[in-house]
């Protein structure tokens, strides 16, 4: 189910960045995305799962052109009317995407792989588009924190396939070396507790992953 196509969700979606929670939450996983992403030439990248764009505004700002591609028509409709630059939108599924083979230098992927039906296509659609030293970067959520513990509890994430650390390093390791950050440590009563002493007393909500295709 594309919970993403009531246009009431992809509205809420877009709002919550701008709640106090939803900045200080936004700040955390652009910090360490950004990491991933430094070594990159700046160039073409294809974004897969852009949502309201956006992941798309902040990759543009960091020098990319972006094509970007979601199944939802209400999440692509907000995205295209913030007129990002140096980005096209394109209503697409991740299992079967309109691009020749190995025509992309980069792909950005961030909580898309949490609602795709299935994963084994969408990866093999990445490895078929992505070119040999080509970077794949993803933002993944984290089954084992207490925003995966009570998932079921959302009207959103209840449909979602949550991920541990190590099943994201296997999704990587058929490329190449993975390498891995963690950030959006929530307390059991959602406090964030990213920089405080109590920071590794729980599971990061947010992985982020990035690994080089070796061929």
């Amino acid at each position: 189910m594309n919970v993403f196509s009531n246009s009431l969700f992809a509205e809420k979606y877009d709002r919550f960045y701008e709640t106090a929670q939803g900045r200080a939450i936004d700040n955390l996983e652009k910090e360490i995305i950004l990491k991933h992403i430094d070594g990159i030439t700046r160039g073409s990248v294809l974004e897969m799962g852009c949502g309201t764009g956006h992941w798309t505004d902040f990759l543009s700002r960091q020098g990319f052109k972006v094509t970007a591609i979601d199944e939802s028509e209400p999440m692509l409709s907000i995205a295209e009317n913030k007129n990002i630059e140096n980005a096209a939108f394109i209503k697409a599924d991740a299992k079967n995407l309109p691009f020749g083979g190995q025509c992309f230098t980069a792909i950005v992927s961030v909580t898309m792989l949490e609602f795709v039906d299935n994963l084994k296509m969408v990866m093999e659609e990445i490895d078929r588009l992505l070119i040999p030293g080509g970077h794949l970067v993803l933002g993944c959520l984290n089954d084992l924190s207490e925003l995966g513990k009570k998932r079921y509890e959302d009207e959103v994430y209840k449909y979602a396939r949550f991920f541990t650390s190590s099943e994201v390093e296997r999704l990587l390791s058929s490329f190449g070396t993975p390498r891995m950050s963690y950030a959006v440590y929530y307390s059991p009563e959602f406090e964030l507790l990213d920089g405080t002493d109590r920071q590794n007393s729980v599971e990061p909500a947010f992985i982020a992953a990035s690994v080089k295709k070796i061929k």
